[in-house]
């Protein structure tokens, strides 16, 4: 063989083992997904309600009354008799509403606890939907099987939201639409929360006595402090994680921004067409006993501007 020959074989061979390399680690990165979800599904720490309807209640009310702004943005009654899929239904508090507007309603998780939740939630409150335990980067559907896609604040988490986004287009029938949640690169929660406040703090929290002593004048949770100050200890702080750690708890092991450009292109490139974006939600709970100083216009002014939030939606060509 010609060196030529054998070169090119070298660069083939590492080629090969650079895909290796890069699916191992995606693989590696969805099951850390998988399990930390799996282990703290979205919302069910907000209620301890011992009777298990008073407890899906409970989170509802908790859940909108934190984001008032979500029933406007689903739009839970216009999807009447209509196929409708959700990505990433959580313990399907969204999923109710829509089963209850007589959707005809799919739900997906990727995780075993959050799909085990979802599903205990509608035999409960006796509502038809079918919820599977599901990667949405790969999802088993037919072509063309839902007339609308809802996901709120599920996408960023994946290791490969390109790969959901094309499956959306996918499974969505010609003139099918999409609501979907992103975190928003432009809000003050990560311009000023995650990449100043928090960052010019973090070494406030090294003694210690400073998760308790927080806890106590801010209001706080102690727990989230303590160990938001164990990972401070171990070093090794990319920016990658600083963003995930300071997203949905200390352990979320991946969670990415987006601002206005980022996530149209992300849907365009998929083939989107009549997209559009906008935020909602300034999260004042971020500050403690601090949210009391935060009148209700402001609130709503702020997210509604700079909101935490991100917005997309659109539809696929007819």
């Amino acid at each position: 063989m010609t060196p030529f020959g054998v070169e090119f074989l070298h660069l083939i061979a590492t080629f090969g083992s650079i895909m290796k390399d890069g699916n191992q680690l995606q693989t590696s990165a969805l099951t850390d997904v998988a399990t930390f979800w799996s282990t703290h599904p979205c919302n069910s720490a907000l209620s301890s309600e011992a009777d298990r309807r008073d407890y899906f209640l409970d989170i509802e009310q908790q859940r909108y009354k934190a984001e008032p702004h979500i029933p406007s943005v689903a739009r839970f009654d216009e999807f009447s008799d209509r196929d409708v899929l959700e990505i990433g239904c959580g313990v399907a508090t969204d999923g109710r509403r829509f089963a209850a507007c007589a959707a005809n309603y799919v739900g997906i998780n990727l995780d075993e606890g959050s799909t085990a939740l979802a599903r205990e939630a509608f035999a409960v409150f006796g509502l038809s939907a079918t919820v599977e335990q599901m990667n949405a980067e790969q999802m088993s559907f037919p072509d063309e099987s839902f007339d609308h896609v809802y996901s709120f604040g599920v996408i960023h988490h994946s290791p490969d939201p390109p790969a959901i986004v094309n499956q959306m287009m996918r499974v969505l029938r010609p003139g099918g639409s999409f609501t979907v949640m992103l975190y928003n690169r432009t809000s003050i929660n990560y311009l000023f929360e995650i990449m100043f406040l928090r960052k010019m703090l973090r070494h406030a929290l090294r003694p210690d006595i400073a998760p308790r002593l927080l806890a106590k004048l801010t209001g706080l949770d102690p727990a989230i402090l303590q160990r938001h100050r164990e990972i401070l200890l171990e070093g090794n702080m990319t920016h990658d994680r600083w963003v995930s750690i300071n997203t949905d708890g200390p352990d979320c092991p991946l969670a990415r921004v987006y601002n206005a450009r980022e996530a149209l292109a992300l849907f365009s490139h998929a083939g989107f067409a009549d997209l559009q974006t906008y935020v909602r939600f300034f999260d004042a709970r971020h500050y403690g006993r601090m949210q009391r100083m935060f009148p209700a216009s402001l609130i709503r002014f702020l997210g509604n501007h700079w909101g935490w939030h991100r917005m997309v939606e659109g539809r696929k060509p007819l």
